[in-house]
């Protein structure tokens, strides 16, 4: 039994380690470190959409509409400079075209800033492969595996390839065959020696990581898009506050290309350092602590990966409109709970509802017995009331 308990848990780690290795694909892809192919072609995804001709033509018209507000705001600040008269003419009409100037020439700056953000975060993915690193999903086998054997590495293996038979190899059976008594260790890690609670918890938690970077990642890719339509309405406010609305545009701008940094880095530094993890104990504590040990590691460094996105970009610009570690995810769990006490609640007052029609049904059925109760009881009630009236009035007389 322990032993089919052991081949079910490798191989839920190897679903798991799969799940890794294509999120971690998707995650290439969205950060911007890998192309993706459209119509047959290679292309970075950001520069593709920003370059789109279709984005082209709704950003010429936004521009068209950004010309008149420009107009307009030059003319506002005219007639407060008119009232206040704390400004130069000269200087808010030079703002006038200044903006129209600023918005061709930041159009230019924006698609050489998102080329050369490229092209350093390529850099940053291949600085951190220079040593030869193995993918995330062999870095995670290889922290849980214990004791290789028969000659095997890391080195000389892919996890998505393997299955459950060819890393634990074969076992000793009785029973016609059927039933496992022994492992006989001619595969490539011993199973008796093998970390399950750490491999499991540790890929759990680095899949949530990861899928939380994931969507962080896609939402940036919206939201430079988004900050690109806005560029000349930010500008065109020039003329009437100085630059004010576009600082907060470039701060913006400036923090979501730069947000792709911290992920990448995140992840290559948990790359990085988790074979380094595996080969640390602590003294004088037994394999369970030491397991332990190992899983607190690996699941802190996995929350790494989605807070490193927030954290590089509080470094450089604004990140307090992101919430890296999960908050929606957070959100959407109190937010069931609500729902779930409400529906608890709505069913009970239901039952409750269904319970006293069902009782008021019973009590019209016995219409005639409960009828004559009460007439009973009204009797007594009469009663009662009489010879109370008897008593006061004794009381009353005898009073006089």
């Amino acid at each position: 039994m322990l032993i089919f308990f052991q081949e079910l848990c490798l191989q839920l780690f190897l679903w798991l380690l799969q799940l890794i290795d294509g999120l971690m694909d998707i995650f290439s892809a969205i950060a911007g470190v890998t192309n993706v192919r459209v119509n047959g072609q290679s292309v970075n995804i950001i520069e593709y959409l920003a370059g789109n001709s279709t984005v082209g033509t709704i950003f010429w018209c936004i521009f068209i509409l950004a010309v008149g507000l420009t107009c307009i705001f030059t003319i506002v600040g005219l007639v407060k400079n008119m009232i206040a008269n704390n400004r130069n003419i000269s200087s808010i009409v030079g703002k006038f075209f200044l903006a129209l100037l600023g918005t061709m020439a930041m159009l230019a700056v924006v698609f050489l800033g998102i080329l050369i953000a490229n092209a350093l975060l390529q850099l940053l993915a291949r600085i951190f492969r220079l040593d030869g690193s193995t993918k995330l999903s062999n870095a995670l086998f290889n922290a849980c595996v214990g004791d290789w054997i028969n000659g095997y590495n890391i080195n000389k293996i892919n996890v998505s390839d393997l299955s459950v038979s060819d890393i634990f190899g074969t076992y000793k059976s009785a029973l016609f065959g059927v039933w496992p008594t022994s492992w006989k260790c001619n595969g490539m890690v011993n199973p008796n020696t093998f970390m399950y609670l750490p491999a499991l918890i540790s890929s759990i938690a680095l899949g949530i990581a990861l899928i939380i970077a994931v969507l962080n990642l896609a939402k940036r890719i919206y939201e430079i898009i988004y900050l690109y339509f806005c560029m000349p309405v930010s500008m065109s406010t020039l003329p009437l506050d100085d630059g004010a609305r576009f600082k907060n545009w470039r701060e913006q701008f400036v923090t979501k290309i730069i947000l792709a940094y911290g992920a990448v880095l995140s992840v290559n530094v948990f790359v990085l350092l988790l074979p380094l993890i595996q080969q640390m104990s602590i003294p004088n504590l037994g394999s369970f602590g030491n397991a332990i040990f190992t899983i607190f590691m690996i699941v802190g460094g996995a929350m790494v990966i989605p807070a490193g996105q927030t954290l590089f970009a509080r470094l450089f610009g604004t990140a307090d409109d992101m919430h890296a570690s999960g908050g929606w995810l957070r959100s959407a769990y109190y937010g069931g709970r609500v729902v779930g006490a409400m529906t608890i609640g709505l069913a009970a007052k239901g039952v409750k509802g269904i319970y006293h029609a069902v009782r008021h049904h019973k009590e019209s059925n016995n219409g005639g017995k409960s009828g004559g109760d009460s007439s009973a009881d009204n009797g007594e009630d009469e009663k009662y009331s009489d010879d109370g009236s008897a008593d006061t009035s004794a009381t009353e007389g005898g009073g006089e």
